[in-house]
């Protein structure tokens, strides 16, 4: 299952809204010092697109009743993402399926797909830590500077 219900507290009494967790990537080249996935992950700083990724999405995304978070986990833009263009495949899916997304980066190669963004409803969120290039480096050393 690559959909899955975002619901990590399990509570009745969590009134969060409904809301879907997608990743189109294991793992994260951004290698944050900060991060938590290496609890949980193998390899956590590296990206790997997930095994048979626009076949299941497709398969799952019938199942979608509220919005998407993507990514929880990983970056959904990591440098990889510059030349293979998995997110952009699986943001064509969601687009023809009118799903309503968040999508949480670092990068701005989330730019590159502002053609599809446009005619979607989604909203982007940009993790910022620091607006020191210097310290961007040491934090988050594979993700783009703040200044970019």
């Amino acid at each position: 299952m690559i959909i899955s219900e975002f619901d990590p507290w399990k509570s009745k009494l969590c009134t969060c809204p409904k809301k879907y967790s997608f990743s189109p990537y294991t793992g994260c080249s951004h290698a944050c010092i900060y991060c938590y996935i290496s609890s949980y992950i193998p390899n956590p700083f590296k990206s790997r697109v997930k095994k048979d990724l626009f076949r299941r999405l497709r398969r799952e995304v019938h199942k979608v009743d509220s919005y998407i978070s993507m990514a929880n986990s990983s970056d959904p833009y990591p440098p990889e993402e510059r030349y293979n263009r998995f997110t952009r495949g699986c943001l064509q899916i969601f687009k023809e399926k009118d799903i309503r997304l968040l999508i949480l980066t670092k990068s701005d190669i989330v730019t590159r797909d502002i053609d599809l963004l446009k005619e979607m409803r989604v909203a982007v969120s940009f993790t910022i830590t620091t607006l020191d290039d210097d310290k961007a480096r040491i934090i988050e050393p594979n993700a783009p500077p703040p200044s970019r």
